[in-house]
């Protein structure tokens, strides 16, 4: 007798870290949930064998290694390849699930099931109520905004995979792969409840993020544009919020002392190919007199905010 297949898969791609996935995986089976509803896939393109046996020492039955031979982000596309559940979620292999996420994903899953929308999984970031329904995709990344560029919450119909690995995937935004070409048009669900915190992410690096963010999503995002899929006030919008995230990314990888070993070089040229000459002096006066600002206020807000909690 064949088993029947879970309804959510938890995708993990990872490069070998033991620490991380170790903390994610006991917050996952803290939660007993029933195993035969979920599976978790961990894809490791580092092949660490100390990873393979401490997920083997925890004896799972709905739990599977694979090492694969995937470079950098592209691991995630293997991650969700690997998965045979109805839903696959991806988790960033640095994240920590709430009590009660896989409960809440399962019911989501059950909700939507019929009607399967292209869903993202915003974990509360987004203004606005627990479930956001864009009717399109313009409506979908003009909410999303620039976490449509963050991997951590897509989500995928196992039936809208057939067919994936003929299409182009970015190696730098593997992701896009899912929430932008698996479907021509469809009604899209930002699903805005919190499920999962982050770890110390400490050490994160290897790519420059200016690149990254200022010019390859751009580019992702003009060649939507192009094609018709979001329009032009669309695009727009989300190009200034990506620079508001690149002035906040100057001040904490740049002028302050990091741990991080991003590629920082060539910054200047980077911004003004798609903002303009004055674009890198704006993001270095920012970075000198609004930011430290900004960051003395909030500081004091979160200690009243502490103080009034403690009375």
């Amino acid at each position: 007798m064949e088993t029947p297949e879970p309804l959510l898969s938890l995708c993990i791609p990872t490069n070998g870290r033991v620490d991380w996935i170790s903390s994610l995986l006991s917050s996952i089976y803290s939660q007993q949930v029933d195993n035969t509803l979920f599976e978790v896939v961990i894809t490791d393109n580092a092949r660490n064998p100390e990873l393979e046996k401490a997920v083997a020492a925890l004896a799972q039955p709905n739990l599977k290694y694979y090492p694969t031979d995937s470079a950098g982000f592209t691991n995630q596309v293997d991650a969700f390849e690997k998965c045979s559940g109805v839903f696959c979620k991806m988790l960033n292999h640095r994240c920590v699930l709430l009590p009660g996420s896989i409960g809440k994903l399962i019911g989501l899953i059950r909700e939507y099931q019929n009607s399967k929308p292209l869903i993202y999984c915003s974990n509360g970031h987004i203004k606005g109520p627990r479930v956001i329904d864009c009717p399109n995709l313009d409506s979908f990344v003009r909410n999303l905004s620039y976490f449509s560029s963050w991997s951590a919450g897509t989500a995928v119909w196992k039936d809208d995979m057939k067919g994936m690995r003929e299409k182009p995937v970015n190696s730098t935004f593997p992701h896009t792969l899912f929430l932008f070409q698996l479907r021509e048009e469809s009604r899209c669900l930002i699903w805005n409840v919190p499920y999962h915190y982050l770890q110390d992410d400490v050490g994160k690096g290897g790519y420059n993020p200016f690149e990254a963010f200022g010019i390859t999503f751009l580019d992702i995002l003009s060649d939507l544009k192009e094609a018709g899929r979001i329009g032009e006030e669309t695009y727009q919008f989300v190009k200034k919020d990506i620079f508001s995230f690149l002035k906040f990314l100057y001040f904490n990888e740049v002028l302050r002392p990091t741990k991080n070993s991003y590629i920082l070089t060539d910054i200047r040229k980077i911004v003004t190919t798609n903002y303009g000459k004055g674009a890198y002096l704006k993001i270095v006066l920012h970075s000198l007199f609004v930011a430290p600002v900004k960051m003395v206020i909030d500081k004091i807000k979160r200690m009243a905010a502490a103080r009034k909690n403690n009375n």
